[in-house]
């Protein structure tokens, strides 16, 4: 792969690809139903983590500088989180009082999203500067949210169908 492809295959291609995928499962979505809008919600709480961790994979193929790389990660991180759960809020909305949680859960989404870039940023900042390879440790997060995610999944899919879930 020469220099310019793995360039334009960076974070920000990451956060693109994840936006589509969101808005394609906001038009699935609609018309709002009350379960529809708890699996919007909870999109709401793992879509901005996984995102984070996913805009650290093309670490793996970047020829450009990893300091410069992680700015890039950072920069494209703050500002897609605040899109994505926007976008997600939006359709989570009834657009009337019953959307009060909506605007405190906005914020706690967003922070949830900042929190996990501030511990993989400050992780990767400190290889960085005790120069060491971070690729193996980012290896082995991936490894470990990939189990957690489908360990969540088993759980979602058996208590959510059986209404237990969302109350």
């Amino acid at each position: 792969m020469n220099r310019t492809t793995a360039s334009l295959m960076g974070p920000e291609l990451v956060w693109i690809l994840l936006l589509l995928a969101a808005s394609v499962v906001i038009a699935i979505s609609q018309p709002l139903t009350i379960s529809v809008r708890g699996n919007l919600i909870l999109l709401k709480l793992f879509l901005p983590s996984i995102g984070v961790l996913l805009a650290f994979a093309p670490s793996f193929w970047s020829s450009c500088s990893p300091g410069w790389f992680l700015a890039r990660i950072v920069l494209a991180s703050l500002v897609s989180i605040v899109v994505l759960v926007y976008l997600l809020s939006k359709a989570a909305s009834y657009d009337d009082i019953r959307d009060v949680g909506l605007i405190v859960g906005f914020v706690g989404f967003i922070f949830i999203g900042y929190t996990v870039l501030a511990l993989m940023g400050g992780l990767a900042t400190l290889f960085l500067l005790a120069h060491r390879s971070f690729l193996p440790v980012l290896t082995w997060i991936l490894i470990l949210a990939a189990l957690f995610l489908i360990c969540l999944q088993v759980i979602w899919r058996y208590n959510i169908g059986s209404g237990k879930a969302l109350g």
